[in-house]
């Protein structure tokens, strides 16, 4: 399900930069809103995907622990 939302997220970022490089704006405005906003969903995916990964680590590491 969040493999999902991830993606769907990523297309619409997709999506909505196709968008602003087919708009009438002067070229380097859209290349300074295109790296603005690459920035941002880095800085705000990047922690879930690596917190997400982290919680699987520990998540098989505790399965693989005899009890």
């Amino acid at each position: 399900m969040k493999t999902y939302l991830v993606a769907g997220i990523v297309v619409l970022i997709v999506i909505a930069h196709i968008f602003l490089w087919r708009s009438d704006m002067a070229p380097g405005l859209k290349l300074t809103f295109t790296l603005i906003n690459t920035v941002a969903w880095t800085i705000i995916l990047a922690p879930i995907f690596l917190i997400d990964r982290w919680l699987d680590a520990i998540k098989r590491r505790n399965d693989k622990k005899p009890r």
